[in-house]
């Protein structure tokens, strides 16, 4: 008789990109949640753009261009439920939180980056995280 698995072996062996970075958020590993976040913005925005467009960007397309990419389509009118569900504002507020990440990111080398700083930019990637999951699942439906 074959032995039974369990389902925590079937699964794959990787935890969900948000309860990693919920994870890494309790431990204060708060530049790892930070660049969990920001890969998962990446395939959010990703995603958005595949729906819209009918074709998923490639790999090589980073997360600047896909912001700016999101932007370029809100703004044109050609889109409408586009501009309707999601606010140029959390587009530009992902942008600024995106562009904070890397100032600390070439800061970490040359000065001590404060764990607050570290944690604020966490939390701020939770929370446009969350607002975008909201807009993204009105926009679906």
């Amino acid at each position: 008789m074959k032995p039974k698995k369990n389902k925590a072996e079937t699964k794959k062996s990787g935890a969900k990109p948000m309860a990693r970075a919920g994870l890494a958020m309790k431990h204060e590993f708060y530049l790892e949640a930070s660049l969990i976040l920001s890969s998962v913005m990446e395939k959010q925005l990703k995603k958005l753009l595949g729906q819209v467009e009918n074709q998923l960007p490639g790999s090589g397309f980073t997360l600047e261009q896909s912001i700016k990419r999101v932007k370029y389509l809100h703004t044109s009118s050609k889109y409408p439920d586009l501009t309707a569900h999601f606010n140029v504002r959390l587009i530009d507020e992902i942008r600024t939180w995106k562009n904070q990440r890397n100032e600390i990111l070439k800061d970490i080398p040359e000065i001590h980056v404060s764990p607050a700083r570290l944690e604020r930019l966490a939390v701020e990637g939770i929370r446009l995280l969350k607002e975008w999951k909201k807009a993204g699942k009105a926009f679906r439906h």
